[in-house]
């Protein structure tokens, strides 16, 4: 009996299988049918054919990676010091030092500390020295047609024919990697619209290769979403012995007050500073407790991801750090002091 139930369903799975396949539209009718919506958001028909033209189908490797994603897990240690060790964040300090003057206009613009936006401008991109090189528009077209999340995708591929339509960017320089992210910024096409700043004032929002666009479209994401400024990212904590590990969450929100009642301290012992903020007690695994402020929370909207948002906030300490040797303005030395206060090193 067991055998004829496991013969039925291997027969049906079988079955939906072919019927979802042979409903599937070829590629060429599915291009003719993104066509005629395209068009009728505006997109030149001749730019459409011309780009669609040189992508004759899904492209096979952006499929095996969307399809094989690594499972496995590393460390928090693993993770920080092999995505934003210390030639990062030596590189980082330098790069702080040469565009000091920009970043300190953008920084005072947008609310943002300078040294949080060339922390995630390092992460993404390794300071602009890899953005990716996946065409943008296959990989979204390649995403659309066969994913798990076509709609998604469908979404950002006409956005990113908007893009090319209005001259923002020359289709052979709209690469990034293989999701559709690009840029220095390694935006999406739709946080393209929502966050990108022509801070140079020249018609274009050019995150690919003008300094005062990216630098001011990073400040502005964090802005939007709810930076604050001179408030702590985080701070490393330790627990008491008969602490309530279930409390241990990114969402569970606490007066730092409430957690210093419930025997939270610095590292030191002391008590908590920063008492009347809100804050979360976040552990990543084989990595160090963070009391986890708004600031974390905004870092995690780049990348829900708590190695990633300690990550970008451990760079940001390391370059900032050290940086006082050089000759950076007064602005940035006063924030850079007040950053000591609140983000001890790990």
């Amino acid at each position: 009996m067991r055998r004829l139930i496991s013969l039925f369903l291997s027969l049906l799975f079988l079955f939906m299988s072919v019927n979802v396949t042979a409903g599937k539209q070829s590629w060429h009718q599915w291009v003719a049918q993104l066509k005629q919506e395209a068009v009728a958001q505006g997109i030149d028909p001749a730019l459409f054919d011309h780009i669609f033209d040189t992508i004759p189908g899904p492209d096979p490797q952006i499929l095996r990676f969307d399809h094989t994603q690594p499972e496995h897990r590393i460390t928090f240690y693993k993770y920080r010091d092999t995505r934003g060790g210390k030639y990062k964040i030596m590189v980082g300090r330098r790069e702080l030092q040469i565009h000091r003057k920009l970043l300190q206009n953008v920084g005072r613009d947008f609310g943002v500390d300078p040294c949080f936006i060339v922390a995630l401008w390092g992460m993404e991109t390794s300071y602009g020295h890899y953005m990716g090189n996946f065409p943008v528009i296959k990989s979204l077209a390649t995403l659309a047609y066969d994913s798990r999340r076509s709609e998604h995708f469908r979404k950002e591929l006409l956005l990113a024919l908007q893009i090319v339509n209005s001259k923002q960017v020359k289709l052979d320089k709209f690469k990034g990697e293989w999701a559709g992210g690009s840029g220095q910024t390694q935006f999406l096409p739709s946080s393209w619209f929502k966050y990108a700043v022509d801070y140079e004032h020249d018609g274009r929002k050019d995150i690919w290769s003008s300094y005062p666009d990216v630098f001011a479209s990073i400040a502005n994401y964090l802005a939007k979403n709810g930076w604050q400024m001179n408030q702590p990212w985080a701070i490393i904590v330790k627990l008491p012995a008969d602490f309530d590990q279930s409390v241990i969450d990114k969402n569970n929100l606490k007066l730092v007050s409430q957690w210093n009642k419930l025997g939270v301290r610095t590292l030191s012992g002391e008590p908590l500073p920063n008492q009347d903020l809100v804050a979360s007690i976040v552990q990543p695994d084989g990595g160090p407790t963070f009391l986890a402020f708004d600031n974390f929370r905004t870092l995690l909207t780049y990348n829900n991801s708590i190695y990633y948002a300690g990550t970008v906030g451990y760079m940001a300490d390391g370059i900032c750090q050290k940086s006082n040797e050089a000759p950076v303005t007064p602005r940035l030395r006063h924030e850079k002091s007040m950053h000591h206060k609140v983000h001890p090193s790990y």
